[in-house]
């Protein structure tokens, strides 16, 4: 029976090749576009579920509760991870993470990878497996160092690294090692990109900070005791804050604290692992917004249901070509399931041809996107279990619901009314201009969805800063040490050139240079009673002045004055008001950290962005530490051709770092790194909402058919009576406008309510634009006034006769 279905539906996809290529068409660009889609979505959700305890693995942030709003923060000092093993409070292993230092070296070849400075307990919480070496606790040894594979094979070739020595520059200094392991790569989905591990102890500061609770710079990460809940460990960790940091209630009272509902001030809670590459605000790595992945994955919905209702509109309209053929099955006894049967495998073939060429079209763009660096996403997802069983499900799905709509309509006709043509398809008006509002519905709330979404993203990438981004060149140094040496040179050699206006630097990067490095360092202090946090980064000379920054009060550091170089700090107005009013320029203010003489104030500017929009402008410290590394150099040019500029920044370079590769960038660029991945997003939400648009169109297009065919001889009626073109063309597009009307009506709360949702994950956020709104709405009314008036206006020309010939 079923070779019978399949032969027949052979022959008649042969017959109608024109609806045969159509719907195959739609279907498969509708599969491309939504298993693309699946796939991205499945991708950012398996994010770091390959380790084994992810379940029972946190990241520990701490939090501020002021008048204003919480403020979260995830670096930690040294004695957190120390004191936390001692305390028995269900946690059962602790690892720090901090980024130091980019050189490593194997004799004379020498490579920049990432250096991360670990805790033995690192492979014991998370599953990065050892595939050469000692697999257990391989850094219980200080001076064993962890490669992954690819840096061992670009060190070692095809040589046997284990036991080997290596030199890792921390600090200044060479350190050397030995190779105790080589760890896999990571996978893509992977929130932890670490090619060199090394352990904590090797950081040239950890004798004067390892008792440092203010001083922060890396982020601690802990994995619970079997059986013991998050909401225990955090309630074991308010005990903890209060024992080993004495938080005085009053005191932060009085400095716009104020007490949540556990009566804490302030404190330390876990992020889960499941949850880090969601968080944008405290996580790590490259995050995501939850909400705006289930918009993805609604879009993805979306494309194939309106594919589905076209695929469903096509097949009816064959009804009426083919309706005499059912009429001669049911005349000979065929039951209703065969003439289901019939049209479900025919239907099932060609959803397959579609799915087949989706598929393939799917792995092709995967390739292409992933060799041009916009995703990086791995052809194994395809192949996922979990995703075979959903693409499998939704082929029959499909199959099912294109087949048994039209079934369930033909199947009520009488086999005389078959045979005479007296039947409609659609009798309801009320049906219609359901099937007309739902296709509405969809193209309203995607046109609004993809303004604000652009909306957005501008409004991130050109909000103001708080310096000028224009026209400033980032400079990596290789070797940090010599940093200030570097950018002292470099300052005097472009001193005569008139495109250049200044040149500085700093310890952190503007934005995400083409090194790819992030890092953040604060400290903390007690002063006149009051617990202070900072950000604290080491900048040079001319600094205010190469970001354009106006200081409110005071000056910038300048090399007419020698001891900016020991104590003299900038602060922004946010720690101003940290450490209280009255008189702070011209002040010396003294930190309890050891090794540091006090900081002594000479300006006062505006609160600025060091780091990207996601989050908000926290207190800033600037100092100029004579014997402290300078990872960056600015250099402020005013020129025409910036081309040329690097060009000649590169060949000046070179003469004072031969060895290193240039990988200078200019500020703009860096910035629009921070929002690399939204911008891919925001590129496949749009580009897959056009195309779902797109397809709504062509549904429209599809309706409209049917229901003019269905209304043919009405209107021939019309014009023998003497209606003109225009009167009849009106009537029927006047029939579209009021489904519009009532599809805005509930599209635009609908769309409002979803990307209001979106907007809140956004620290800075723009104001709903809400002329967005009527704006989709005429252009839903446009996209329904040239869809339909086409085919009204081609049956209003149409001769009578044609269509009143058996009347």
């Amino acid at each position: 029976m079923i070779r019978n279905y399949l032969k027949i539906a052979w022959r008649n996809m042969l017959k109608h090749r024109a609806h045969t290529f159509i719907n195959i068409l739609g279907m498969a660009i509708a599969f491309i576009c939504s298993i693309l889609l699946l796939a991205a979505v499945y991708h950012e959700f398996s994010f770091d579920k390959f380790h084994q305890y992810k379940d029972r693995v946190f990241k520990l942030y701490e939090f501020h509760n002021l008048v204003k709003g919480t403020e979260l923060g995830a670096t930690m000092g040294y004695p957190v991870a120390t004191y936390l093993k001692k305390e028995n409070i269900g946690i059962d292993k602790v690892t720090r993470i901090k980024n130091s230092g980019r050189e490593i070296r194997n004799g004379a070849k020498s490579l920049e990878q990432g250096i991360n400075l670990v805790d033995p307990d690192f492979f014991d919480i998370f599953s990065f497996r050892i595939i050469q070496g000692q697999t257990r606790s391989p850094l219980d040894n200080i001076d064993a160092i962890v490669l992954n594979q690819t840096t061992a094979t670009n060190l070692f070739g095809e040589q046997d690294p284990i036991g080997k020595p290596v030199e890792i520059k921390i600090g200044g200094d060479w350190r050397r090692l030995i190779v105790s392991a080589v760890m896999e790569d990571a996978p893509q989905n992977s929130t932890f990109k670490l090619p060199i591990l090394a352990r904590t102890e090797l950081d040239p500061n950890w004798a004067r900070t390892k008792e440092e609770w203010y001083e922060q710079h890396h982020n601690v990460y802990v994995r619970l005791t079997p059986h013991v809940s998050q909401a225990q460990v955090e309630k074991q960790l308010r005990l903890f804050v209060q024992k080993y940091l004495h938080p005085d209630g009053a005191s932060l009272k009085r400095d716009g604290f104020k007490a949540d509902a556990n009566g804490d001030y302030l404190g330390m809670r876990l992020l889960s692992l499941n949850n880090l590459h969601f968080n944008t605000e405290i996580g790590s790595g490259d995050t995501v917004s939850k909400t705006y992945l289930y918009i993805l994955l609604l879009v993805s919905i979306v494309i194939l249901f309106i594919a589905c209702f076209n695929f469903i509109n096509i097949q009816i309209s064959l009804s009426f070509t083919r309706s005499k053929e059912l009429g001669v099955r049911k005349c000979l006894g065929a039951a209703a399931r065969q003439v289901w049967g019939q049209l479900f495998w025919e239907n099932f073939i060609q959803i397959g041809f579609s799915l087949f060429i989706g598929l393939l079209g799917v792995a092709t763009l995967i390739k292409i996107l992933t060799l041009y660096n916009f995703f990086k996403l791995d052809h194994a997802v395809l192949y996922n279990p979990q995703m075979a069983v959903s693409v499998c499900a939704i082929w029959i799905l499909i199959s099912f619901l294109s087949s048994g709509y039209p079934f369930f309509i033909l199947n009520k006709l009488k086999t005389t009314d078959i045979f005479k043509g007296k039947f409609s398809i659609i009798k309801s008006g009320i049906g219609r201009n359901i099937l007309i509002t739902l296709q509405f519905i969809t193209a309203i709330v995607l046109i609004c969805a993809t303004a604000i979404c652009y909306l957005q993203f501008q409004h991130l990438r050109t909000a103001s800063l708080g310096y000028n981004t224009s026209s400033i060149v980032s400079i990596p140094v290789k070797d940090v040490t010599r940093g200030r040496d570097i950018s002292a040179k470099l300052r005097m050699r472009l001193a005569s050139n008139p495109s250049v206006v200044s040149v500085t630097g700093a310890d952190v990067n503007l934005g995400v240079g083409k090194d790819g490095s992030t890092s953040k360092s604060q400290v903390g202090f007690s002063h006149e009673g009051k617990n202070i946090k900072t950000t604290y980064i080491s900048a040079d000379y001319d600094f205010l002045k190469t970001l354009s920054i106006k200081p409110l009060e005071g000056r910038d550091f300048s090399v007419a004055f020698s001891a900016d170089t020991s104590e003299a700090v900038i602060i922004t107005e946010s720690m101003a008001k940290q450490l209280g009013s009255g008189q702070l320029l011209g002040r010396h203010i003294n930190t309890d950290s050891a090794g540091r003489n006090g900081w002594h104030i000479i300006g006062i500017i505006p609160d600025f962005h060091l780091y990207s929009m996601h989050n908000p402008t926290e207190p800033l410290t600037i100092a100029i530490e004579g014997n402290a590394s300078l990872d960056y150099i600015f250099v402020k040019v005013n020129t025409k051709n910036p081309v040329a500029t690097m060009d000649m920044l590169k060949k000046i370079y070179a003469g004072l770092e031969p060895d290193a590769e240039f990988k200078g960038s200019y500020i703009d660029e860096n910035i629009d790194r921070w929002y690399k991945k939204e911008k891919r997003l925001a590129t496949l939400f749009s580009v897959s909402a056009g195309i779902a648009i797109l397809l709504s169109c062509m549904g429209l297009f599809g309706l409209a058919l049917i229901i003019i065919h269905q209304k043919v001889k009405e209107i021939g009626i019309r014009k023998v009576l003497g209606a003109s073109v225009a009167n009849i063309t009106g009537k029927v597009i006047r029939e579209f406008v009021k489904p519009v009307i009532i599809a805005f009506l509930i599209a635009a709360p609908i769309a409002w309510w979803i990307m209001n949702l979106w907007l809140e994950d956004f620290v800075y956020r723009m104001d709903m634009p809400v002329w967005v709104f009527p704006l989709a709405g005429v252009a839903a009314l446009l996209i329904a006034i040239l869809t339909v008036g086409f085919q009204s206006l081609r049956a209003a020309k149409a001769n009578p006769v044609e269509s009143l010939r058996s009347e």
